[in-house]
């Protein structure tokens, strides 16, 4: 970590593979990032899978709703050509593939849970029992966009940080963040002051910005103190 400020690459290292695959996260880690993070939908038959849309057709060939296919049907499909012939054939991966992959690494594992559009009923206990499994309690936090979802998280499983996912700006989010049991803000950088990590670091609830890509962004964000930077470019934040 740069001090005391965590790296995460931003569904891997999607830059240089396929956004929220086996091979951007490998190379994620290779970066010198401190953790990676992902984003979790279900599929028909209540499998966490990795995948950033709620559609397929961006980043697979695949058409239609991630919750209208099975995994079998999930698994037959390629999430690498889109990005380059490199990649032809990759797999979306599943959740639990990803947790064995971190059990090869020591860094942390973000999980965005992508309910804002789909609710997928289950899903964080779902998710719950795959890191209980592959013991990484201690090395993994929760976010979202649908705030119920963190409230859901954080009474299922306090011992798990969750943050609160936003892009506008909001009236003192770091009291916010405490009704719904959050212990962290993942807001839009754009959003950040010095204020706002100063007043989030003095109430005790951590901060790390997204997308955060460009070189003096991340400089900036690093002198106001952040805890953390999400990154399409670990390297680049690796090297700042």
């Amino acid at each position: 970590m740069y001090g005391e400020i965590m790296i995460i690459g931003h569904r891997g290292f999607p830059t240089v593979a396929p956004e929220n695959t086996i091979p951007s996260f490998r190379r994620a880690m290779k970066s010198g990032a401190d953790g990676i993070e992902l984003d979790v939908h279900l599929s028909k038959d209540g499998v966490p899978v990795v995948c950033h849309d709620e559609k397929l057709e961006r980043t697979t060939n695949g058409q239609g709703l991630i919750a209208d296919h099975t995994l079998e049907e999930l698994k037959k499909l390629d999430a690498g050509s889109w990005f380059s012939a490199e990649f032809a054939g990759t797999p979306m991966p599943t959740l639990e593939e990803v947790c064995k992959l971190m059990t090869e690494w020591d860094g942390w594992l973000n999980i965005e849970l992508k309910t804002n559009v789909i609710p997928y009923p289950g899903i964080e206990e779902a998710v719950l029992a795959l890191i209980r499994k592959y013991d990484l309690v201690e090395r993994t936090m929760i976010s979202s966009f649908n705030h119920y979802t963190i409230k859901t998280w954080h009474d299922l499983a306090p011992a798990v940080p969750a943050a609160i996912l936003y892009s506008n700006q909001l009236y003192q989010p770091w009291r916010y963040a405490r009704t719904v049991g959050a212990a962290g803000l993942h807001p839009h950088h754009s959003t950040v002051t010095p204020e706002l990590v100063k007043e989030a670091l003095t109430n005790g609830i951590s901060i790390r910005p997204w997308t955060v890509n460009k070189h003096e962004d991340i400089k900036r964000l690093m002198l106001y103190g952040v805890t953390g930077l999400i990154t399409d470019r670990p390297d680049l934040a690796a090297r700042a």
